[in-house]
């Protein structure tokens, strides 16, 4: 079993990466490529570097095999894997997203008041 904090810092490092969220979020409702993802999403340097975020955390994977080093292409679909839909399913709990800001390290208070 997991510590609960484990998994909130590890969420919390993966929503810090740019465009992760809105990635997520697109592809949870049907697969998407390349271009329609930086059509909605944002540019292609940005959705490259996200992307092989999400595939290193092995939370999407496409249709085609291969390296993520290189942009996918044509009409290459980008899906969730399971433990993307898990993921998406986890950051629908607005508890969680209260959790993964809320202040829990009270050491760290300015104590000169």
């Amino acid at each position: 079993m997991t510590d609960p904090s484990d998994d909130l810092d590890a969420l919390r490092a993966l929503i810090s990466h740019r465009y992760v969220v809105e990635i997520l979020d697109a592809v949870a409702s049907s697969p998407r490529t390349f271009r329609q993802l930086t059509a909605t999403v944002g540019p292609h340097h940005a959705i490259e570097a996200a992307l092989r975020i999400l595939a290193s955390h092995r939370l999407i994977e496409t249709d085609q095999h291969g390296s993520w080093d290189r942009r996918p292409v044509g009409a290459t679909c980008i899906q969730l894997t399971d433990r993307g839909r898990y993921t998406v399913s986890t950051l629908s709990s607005l508890a969680v997203w209260t959790a993964l800001y809320e202040r829990t390290d009270h050491g760290h208070r300015d104590r000169s008041n």
